[in-house]
């Protein structure tokens, strides 16, 4: 399970003294979660945030969305396995590798993975890498 505090992060998401959490289950560790029906599934998460965090109040309104392949799980040797595509990348000097699969699956590490091949993008223009490409081909 993950939880984000979407009025802390996103002032205004809720009314003054209520809040707006965004619950996460199933994936490698929980695939099971998945074959539940919507209202067991609602009650699981409610009870995992009463276990861990001891939320016990009912919530005014859930809303339920399914994504059963959204974020990647990684697994044992991931940092290993990327190190060497992006060693393999090299070899072909117009491809930047960016996303999810690579450096963290949350929002900011996305944002910076993007951020990064953007600059790389921009560094290898000044030197000259566009302009030689667009004349070759």
């Amino acid at each position: 399970i993950a939880c984000s505090f979407s009025h802390v992060k996103f002032p205004g998401r809720a009314p003054e003294g209520h809040a707006l959490l965004r619950v996460f289950v199933g994936g490698a560790l929980q695939p099971e979660l998945f074959d539940l029906d919507d209202e067991r599934l609602i009650w699981a998460a409610r009870e995992d945030l009463k276990a861990l965090m001891g939320i016990t109040t009912p919530p005014l309104f859930t809303v339920l969305s399914r994504y059963p392949t959204s974020m990647p799980q990684y697994r044992l040797g991931h940092r290993e396995k990327v190190a060497r595509i992006r060693g393999l990348a090299t070899r072909h000097p117009g491809l930047l590798l960016a996303g999810n699969a690579f450096d963290g699956v949350g929002l900011p590490d996305c944002v910076r993975s993007g951020e990064t091949a953007a600059e790389e993008v921009l560094k290898r223009f000044e030197e000259g890498f566009g302009q030689e490409r667009g004349r070759n081909g």
